[in-house]
């Protein structure tokens, strides 16, 4: 298991253990639709398609991470309506499940630093109900070196 730290070199933030069982993919649109920082080796090496996330069901399992004040929630109809996005490019696997985020609510940021949004709080919501809702935190393997 590694870990992830903050990309900034004057901080190094520890940021949290990442277990390989929690990681999901979504496709690079969701790094710039929820506008999330992306560590600059990333943004070099970057000819994937896909973005991985650490997805982290509650605040506390972090070592360390900073939560922003709430946003306005961003319904993720409303972020891709007229655009090349639909929400269907933000549907994932987890758990055995088959999830889509429907809004976000929060950014997550560096504790020591406050530099970010390295990741956002999200509602996700089961894709073959759309009932089964629950927070996530979501954090970007783009956003931080591990």
């Amino acid at each position: 298991m590694s870990k992830a730290v903050c990309a900034f070199e004057a901080c190094g933030c520890k940021i949290i253990t990442i277990n390989d069982a929690n990681i999901i993919s979504l496709p690079n649109t969701a790094l710039d639709t929820f506008r999330l920082m992306r560590h600059r080796k990333e943004v070099e090496q970057d000819n994937n398609k896909n973005s991985d996330f650490l997805i982290v069901g509650d605040v506390w399992d972090f070592d360390n991470i900073g939560v922003s004040r709430d946003i306005p929630a961003t319904n993720i109809t409303d972020v891709t309506e007229g655009s090349l996005i639909t929400a269907d490019d933000f549907v994932f696997s987890h758990e055995d499940k088959i999830w889509t985020i429907t809004k976000c609510v929060k950014y997550l940021i560096c504790a020591d630093c406050d530099k970010g949004p390295i990741g956002m709080v999200c509602e996700i919501a089961d894709k073959s109900t759309g009932s089964d809702k629950k927070i996530v935190h979501m954090l970007s393997l783009k956003s931080v070196t591990h």
